[in-house]
């Protein structure tokens, strides 16, 4: 299945950030991206985008997010075959890794499916806490 357009943009952001930090809110990803784009973005655009009350974004707000989150690939939110499901594992892998205090992840030439397993062993682990 799919991931929807707010469901990637949520991973993007869930991404974004030091495990030990609260996630970056939609005021200051517009105020970014307000700088960015050298145009005003209200936060009520990014909560639309976040809900999934609005289903597309243009491409300079794309780059600009994507940017801003640390995603080095647009092709995430407008991909044009299936290389966003790639990309979208390997959120997962990172921000799970991360959650769960692993240092080291061995993950080159992996195929999506051991991609999905480690994804899985990953969520098996406890929560890092302090």
């Amino acid at each position: 299945m799919a991931l929807s357009l707010a469901g990637k943009i949520n991973r993007m952001i869930a991404y974004s950030h030091r495990w030990d930090e609260p996630a970056i809110d939609n005021l200051k990803i517009a105020a970014a991206l307000t700088e960015a784009l050298g145009r005003t973005v209200d936060p009520g655009e990014i909560a639309a985008l976040r809900t999934g009350s609005v289903v597309e974004i243009t491409r300079e707000v794309a780059e600009e997010l994507c940017a801003l989150c640390g995603v080095t690939d647009v092709a995430y939110l407008l991909p044009v075959g299936d290389e966003d499901v790639d990309i979208d594992l390997r959120l997962q892998l990172w921000t799970l890794a991360r959650d769960r205090g692993v240092q080291h992840v061995a993950a080159r030439a992996l195929t999506r499916d051991k991609l999905r397993e480690l994804i899985a062993d990953l969520r098996a682990l406890p929560v890092r806490t302090r």
